[in-house]
Formats: structure tokens, sequence, C-alpha cells
């Protein structure tokens, strides 16, 4: 089994492959290799004819892969070893994301949302209470960035790039707007939903953090030196930031009438269509599934509810614990080849950018500037992929 899993992540699922192997009654070994880049390796492998016989994928990488006839669908046989029925333990979002025209692909490992990160000693000093049963609201979090805006620390810090990019997305959606249609054929993130999101967080961020962009994730470097109260991230930092004494963890703020979050997927595919191959495949895949709380420790939450709610988590990994109820509120796009990149990569990520950076005054100019490069390029990966 091939991943992209390159640091403390990797670890983690390697001692669970050697843990599955040492234990399987079927004498069933998994050899996993983390690829660094490992779209570009499955590629050239399939060039070569030596695909692994499986690989952890991200959400939004399997449909290219799926056109290429890299991965495989999963038989029936695979599914029912798998034993994940009609997807009733996984959130519905991310379970339909494991299937591209008709065919399942994936079944879902994690969810990883963003993370609120806080300043527990800083709260604690300003007389603010952290909720842990729900989410902040806009104005107990509005609250809390102006009591926490003082003396050289910033109430919150807001990066530009990723970070930037997926508070976008969290806040158009909050806001009751969309990204993408349903089609995944035209760009809907340039409405007045998008608008209002961007305006909110060009305004946030102007007001603590204005100088703080550029890559490498500044913005939570501001938050570890306690320059800034908050800042709202990856879980992918929450190795760094469990070495910390002062760091909180909880769900990120309700700013607008619905509540969604951005994240992603690690899902597990079939890169053989060898049935001895996909049924071994699928014992380890059915093990790794009903044993996700372990896969936690990785900062990710398990995709599968029972494991989120069994009551193990809390002992396992405590600060996953916290958040892990967002893993039904992540919202994903159509499965169509290309379409994060034809949205975020290549569209809105710079027009983001160029307005948290005070380039672009225009807000609604920016956006749909943006959205007609975005509905260039679906159009062409329409045309590529003959959708």
């Amino acid at each position: 089994m091939w991943s992209p899993l390159t640091g403390p992540d990797g670890d983690e699922m390697t001692g669970l492959a050697n843990q599955f192997s040492q234990d399987n009654p079927q004498g069933i070994r998994v050899q996993h290799v983390a690829q660094p880049q490992y779209l570009e390796k499955l590629n050239t492998a399939a060039a070569g004819g030596a695909l692994p016989d499986m690989t952890v994928i991200r959400t939004y990488d399997m449909p290219e892969m799926a056109v290429r006839n890299v991965l495989k669908p999963m038989s029936d046989e695979a599914l029912s070893i798998i034993g994940a029925g009609s997807g009733e333990d996984f959130p519905p979002e991310a379970w339909q994301a494991g299937e591209f025209r008709g065919q399942r692909y994936m079944i879902p490992l994690d969810v990883h949302p963003l993370v609120l990160y806080y300043n527990r000693d800083m709260f604690q000093q300003a007389g603010i209470t952290m909720p842990t049963d729900r989410p902040m609201t806009r104005e107990e979090f509005d609250a809390a960035v102006q009591a926490l805006n003082k003396n050289g620390v910033a109430g919150v810090a807001i990066g530009t790039g990723f970070g930037g990019a997926t508070l976008f997305q969290t806040l158009v959606r909050q806001n009751g707007g969309t990204l993408v249609n349903e089609e995944g054929t035209e760009a809907t993130y340039n409405s007045e939903e998008g608008v209002q999101a961007l305006t909110y967080l060009r305004d946030l961020k102007q007001a603590n953090t204005p100088q703080v962009s550029g890559t490498g994730d500044p913005e939570v470097k501001v938050f570890q030196q306690q320059r800034a109260a908050m800042v709202m991230h990856g879980p992918w930092h929450l190795s760094d930031m469990q070495k910390l004494p002062f760091v909180g963890y909880a769900q990120l703020p309700q700013f607008g009438p619905e509540f969604s979050v951005w994240g992603n997927s690690h899902q597990l595919t079939l890169a053989t269509d060898d049935p001895a191959k996909q049924a071994a495949a699928a014992c380890w895949i059915g093990w790794l599934s009903q044993n996700s709380v372990q896969w936690a420790k990785a900062g990710q939450v398990p995709a599968r509810q029972s494991a989120r709610e069994g009551g193990q988590l809390e002992s396992v990994m405590p600060p996953v614990a916290l958040f892990a109820a967002q893993a039904e509120a992540v919202e994903f796009l159509p499965q169509v080849p290309g379409i994060e990149a034809a949205l975020w990569a290549q569209a809105f990520g710079p027009a983001v950018d160029a307005v948290l950076l005070g380039q672009q005054q225009d807000v609604g100019a920016a956006l749909d500037s943006a959205a007609q490069k975005s509905n260039q390029l679906l159009q062409q990966n329409a045309q590529r992929y003959q959708q």
C-alpha cells in the first residue's frame, strides 16, 4: 500500500500495517510505502505496469486517477469483505465522495477538518470561557478577538495561501453559499455569500495580523510563539501543538446560519483488479476501518461514527475528541476530475490572497474574475475527461 503520509502520520500507518500483518488469521502481509509525490509515482507506475495493490488517496485526487484507469472499482466481493454496508457508519458526504460514475472506488478512513487552536492562559486571564459542547457563536468569537487583541498580541492569526483559502471556503458555506453547482460545471463562490465571507475575512486579518502572509503556515508560528491568541488551521499541526502546554482545542466558530467546516479525507482505494489481491486488500481495509480510533493518534478524525462516539477517542487522542463532531460538518465538492485545482489553486486561491494582502480592493470584482477563470478550466476539464 502506497500513501502520501510522509510525516508522523506515516509512522502511525506503518505501525497499524505491521499490527494487522502480525495478527490477521489469513496470513496477509501489508507493506506501507510512503510516497512524497504519490500522484506522480502512481502515474509513472501505471505506465510501467508496476502499480501497488492499493493506496491511501486524498478525496479529490480519485476522479482523475479513475479516469486514467490507475484506480480500479471495488468488486462486490471486496465490498462484502470490507463490511461497510451502505455507508451508514460514515458521514454521508465523505461516503458519497467515494463513488465515481456509478461505481465505488474508495472507503473513507478519516476526515481532517480545520481546528480552532486557542491559548488557554490568555483566555483565562481575559475571563473568556471556550465552549466545549458547541462551537463559539460569531458574536462570542468577535468579542474574544477584540478583548484579546492588545499589548502586541493579535486576537487571531489569519494568514494567506492555504489558511486564507480554507477559511474563505468555510465562511462561504456557513453563510449559506456554495463553491460550485451540483454538477461541478459552474463556479458559484462569487455570490453575495462569497463576497460577505471574503470581506469579513479581510477585515479580520487587517485588524489582527495584516503582515502575516506567505507559505509555511506563518500564522501557526505566530500563534505558537504566543503572539496571537487563536489560529484556525489543520489537525496536522497537532503533534507540535501538544508540546505546548498553553494550547487548547475546539471546533471552529459558527460564523453564519449554517455550520460547515473545510476539511478533506484520506480514503482507501484499490489499484489492482486481481480478485485475490482485491480480497486480501479488502481484509486489511475492513480491519483498518474498524480499528480507525487508533488512527486518531495521527491527528485525524476517524470517519466511522462508531469510532468517534464509542468512548475510546477521549483516551486515545483527547484533543481530537474535542473537535471530532466536525466530521459531519465537512462538505465535499462534486467528484469531477480536476475540480479542486480549477476552483481553488488556479482561481479563488490567488483572488483571496490578493484581497487579504490589500492588492485588490473590490472583493466582488476579484471573485467574479476568479469565477470566470474557474468556469474556463471546468469546461476544459470536461472536454479533456469527456464527462
